[in-house]
C-alpha cells in the first residue's frame, strides 16, 4: 500500500511541476520523438534565453534535455555531450517537425 500511495503522489505532483508545452515534434531513429517546447532553456541553474527547451525520448525510455532555436529552414538543437560538460549541436529540417501548438502568450511560435 505504501508503494501505491507514493506512486500516486508522484503522478499527481509531477504534472504540477511541468509547465512547458510541446510546440512541435518529430520522430527520431530510436523509436521515440524529439519535442520542442515553449519553455525557456535552463541547465544547472542557468537560464539560456532566448533558447527554448527541447527534449527527446527513445522507445526504451531514455530521455535527454537540450536547447533549441530556429534558424533559416532548420532547427538547431544543442544536446549535452556524453561527458556532460559540453554540448553537441545538431540541425534538423523544420519541415520534418509537426507543429502541435501554433501560438503562445506572445504570439506565433516561429518554426
Amino acid at each position: 500500500m505504501k508503494k501505491i500511495t507514493k506512486l500516486l503522489a508522484l503522478l499527481i505532483f509531477v504534472p504540477a511541476l511541468s509547465h512547458a508545452e510541446g510546440v512541435a515534434m518529430m520522430p527520431n531513429k530510436a523509436g521515440g520523438k524529439i519535442v520542442l517546447t515553449d519553455d525557456v532553456c535552463r541547465r544547472d541553474g542557468k537560464t539560456f534565453s532566448p533558447l527554448m527547451r527541447a527534449y527527446f525520448y527513445t522507445q526504451d525510455g531514455y530521455t535527454q534535455d537540450g536547447c533549441w532555436y530556429a534558424e533559416d529552414e532548420t532547427v538547431l538543437i544543442s544536446w549535452p555531450s556524453k561527458d556532460g560538460k559540453t554540448f553537441d549541436q545538431h540541425r534538423y529540417l523544420i519541415k520534418d517537425f509537426t507543429v502541435t501548438k501554433k501560438t503562445n502568450d506572445t504570439g506565433v511560435i516561429k518554426l
